[in-house]
């Protein structure tokens, strides 16, 4: 990088000199007046011979300019045996942190290799260390010595989060274009199948001159992993299924054992044949003294204890309020989807009438039963309410609305059309409040919708054959609006009476309070989103945020196992935290896979080592492209001195 400067003002030199010249091959000389011929001076003639040779000399230098630049567009490349210096470059070694390698023989491994690499570092050569999780820990004080590589190293260990080999590209590429020297990669890692991206080419890292991977795992390494799903749980008695896999190629034997905060609960020994899994039921549990969670464990632990263990959340037994929000003329409409919602053991329906609504009495969601009965003031506390990050679901009413509840739902001002028969003919089938129950929407009889228009950034979950919508998804502000657009009354369709009604209000309810049922048990990495008002705890009971964060949406992110308690004005619900599945496989890619990523983006393809390695035996080559480019400009510059020397047309007096 630093060449460029030097090489762009010759570039301009050499660019500058014919024109230079020609200027001043251009000025007449000062006439003379005399009065007689005789006084003229006398030239020699010069012969066609020597003319001719001038310019097969001129056609030479142009030949060689023209195939210069047609070698330097090729990028030639020779051998480094000795002839051309080897000039210093960095090496990132990045380290696998991620929870498969604290597997005992793997973090070992990991020491070792990558301290080999540090020691076969020619002590001219920069070094640079960086671990790599789901988190990525650099540190780059501007020192890429050996000791301070070691001390790098030395500061690593795994941790409980998930690698993938994808996200370790955008860091390096931004390390590739700072680095002032050629950068070599070397990837210490045990190499999952798992943390392979989706594209092969995500993998490119542009600009270095090589990539080697090394491989931490062993053919012989076992692991025994854990994970349970909560499948009943009422009157202090839970049943759950835990799923047991053995990841070795080896038969194993082990003891599951369930427990409470005040002790054990149950146990089960099992025996799993190799590369095997098993579902293992537990009926009746006592849960009365579980305060929120139980322990699912794997006795005695293996070589990888992280996934040995998996905690589970459980319902307290407490019903959470689901805010219903109406006007003060209350309508039957509030009456069906307070039923729908009580219908579900977890929740309580909670009706707020009155001509305002405050954000700390809604909670984290809200679900309007008829739009026509709230009062323009309230229409409006509920769009501040959605743009400060609420969330709400909205259902048209048969009465006129008003204006600000039309502002907030896009109602055409001429109001609902005529009584027809409508059918719903699309489906978003990508969205959870319709998965599984798309052919129950198409048997739905509608005869009425509100003209409700569709802006650029909605979306579409439910429309009707004359291709208007039913339901769909709207952002304002910070928050989410879902917007069914036919009221609940008989009159405009048959809702409330089929047996869809009480699913689509108890998945509005998951889908806007983020408690769907892959959001329950949740992968360290994963992050949530938290509504306004809502708090978070960990297992001890620590907020995890700030007040000043408590009136506005917000995210977090998970780092720790653990069961997490999301408090709010609806109640409190437990999140069960724990390591990511795809970290227990003990699956590796193959040779050959390794190999085709360590020649992907290399611009000079040196073959890396596969086996764990460090002897680099690749042959070593260098381009010659500025030399070239050197050489190209000598040659344009005795060009256009050349040409004018001897080709200067002499003018007479």
């Amino acid at each position: 990088m630093s060449l460029l400067a030097p090489l762009f003002l010759l570039g301009l030199l050499a660019l500058a000199l014919p024109w230079w010249l020609h200027l001043i091959s251009t000025d007449d000389p000062p006439r003379q007046d005399f009065s007689s011929s005789m006084f003229l001076e006398q030239q020699q003639t010069v012969s066609s011979k020597q003319s001719r040779l001038r310019y097969w000399l001129l056609l030479l230098l142009r030949t060689l300019a023209v195939a210069l630049l047609a070698l330097l567009f090729a990028e030639p490349v020779i051998e480094k045996l000795g002839l051309v210096s080897n000039d210093a470059s960095r090496h990132i070694i990045v380290v696998d942190t991620s929870m498969s390698q604290s597997h005992q023989s793997r973090w070992d491994n990991t020491q070792r290799i990558a301290g080999d690499i540090i020691g076969n570092i020619p002590a001219d050569d920069q070094i640079l260390v960086v671990g790599a999780g789901a988190e990525i820990a650099l540190t780059d004080d501007g020192d890429y010595s050996a000791e301070t590589a070691r001390r790098q190293l030395a500061s690593l260990s795994p941790g409980a989060l998930r690698l993938e080999f994808s996200r370790i590209t955008p860091l390096l590429n931004g390390l590739v274009q700072q680095s002032p020297l050629p950068v070599r990669v070397h990837l210490v890692s045990d190499m999952q199948r798992t943390a392979m991206p989706e594209r092969f080419a995500d993998l490119a890292i542009s600009g270095i001159d090589a990539l080697q991977l090394y491989s931490t795992a062993a053919p012989d390494d076992r692991n025994v992993s854990v994970t349970a799903v909560v499948i009943e749980s009422a009157d202090n008695l839970t049943a759950l299924s835990a799923l047991v896999q053995n990841h070795a190629a080896q038969a194993v034997s082990t003891t599951i054992v369930v427990s409470s905060a005040t002790g054990e609960l149950e146990r089960r020994e099992i025996q799993l044949a190799a590369d095997a899994r098993t579902l293992v039921p537990f009926d009746a549990l006592d849960t009365r003294d579980a305060e929120g969670s139980l322990t699912i464990a794997l006795t005695p632990g293996d070589e990888l204890p992280l996934d040995d263990v998996f905690t589970i959340a459980i319902p307290d037994g407490e019903r959470s309020d689901v805010t219903l929000l109406g006007g003060i003329r209350n309508s039957v409409a509030a009456t069906y989807v307070t039923a729908a919602i009580e219908s579900d053991p977890r929740y309580r329906a909670r009706l707020l009438t009155g001509d305002s609504v405050a954000a700390a009495e809604v909670g984290a969601m809200v679900i309007v039963p008829d739009a026509s009965t709230l009062t323009d003031r309230a229409g409006s506390d509920l769009q501040d309410y959605l743009s400060n990050g609420g969330s709400a679901l909205i259902i048209a009413g048969s009465e006129p609305h008003s204006a600000s509840t039309r502002s907030l739902m896009n109602i055409a001002s001429r109001g609902a059309e005529s009584p027809s028969t409508y059918r719903v003919t699309t489906t978003d089938n990508t969205q959870p409040l319709v998965q599984d129950v798309a052919g129950d929407w198409r048997a739905l009889r509608l005869q009425q919708l509100l003209p409700v228009s569709v802006d650029a950034g909605d979306r579409v979950i439910l429309s009707t054959d004359n291709n208007r919508p039913l339901l769909l998804e709207r952002t304002v502000g910070n928050g989410r609006l879902l917007v069914f657009t036919s009221a609940l009354d008989p009159l405009w369709n048959n809702l409330a009476l089929e047996p869809l009604f009480v699913p689509f209000i108890i998945r509005s309810i998951e889908y806007l309070r983020g408690e769907s049922a892959s959001n329950r048990s949740l992968a360290i990495g994963d992050a949530i989103s938290l509504s306004p008002g809502a708090q978070l705890l960990d297992s001890n009971g620590k907020s995890l945020r700030e007040l000043a964060e408590l009136n506005q949406r917000g995210s977090f992110t998970f780092t720790e196992p653990g069961v997490y308690t999301v408090r709010s004005t609806a109640g409190n619900r437990y999140l069960s935290v724990n390591t990511d599945p795809q970290e227990s496989s003990l699956e590796v890619i193959d040779a050959a896979q390794m190999e085709q990523w360590q020649n992907l983006g290399v611009t000079t393809a040196v073959a890396g080592n596969t086996a764990g390695n460090t002897d680099d035996n690749a042959s070593d080559q260098q381009s010659l492209w500025i030399w070239i480019l050197l050489s190209l400009l000598a040659v344009a510059m005795a060009e256009s001195l050349y040409s004018h020397r001897h080709l200067l047309i002499k003018r007479g007096a």
